[in-house]
């Protein structure tokens, strides 16, 4: 049986995520993803890869 991380730890994780978002959202990186030469399924990759990574975090949180 895995057993649930102290508070703290959840916190650090809830905090990386949302440091990694804001990075990919805010930065220069967005430029590159909101250029007019990039394809126009970019932001929805970049949406699809976040959404993945909070559900593979949250399954491997919760996994008995």
């Amino acid at each position: 049986m895995r057993e649930t991380p102290p508070p703290e730890r959840q916190l650090d994780r809830t905090l990386a995520l949302g440091l990694v978002i804001l990075l990919l959202l805010s930065t220069p990186v967005m430029i590159w993803w909101t250029s007019k030469d990039s394809p126009w399924y970019i932001p929805y990759l970049l949406w699809l890869a976040i959404i993945i990574f909070i559900a593979w975090i949250q399954r491997r949180h919760h996994d008995p």
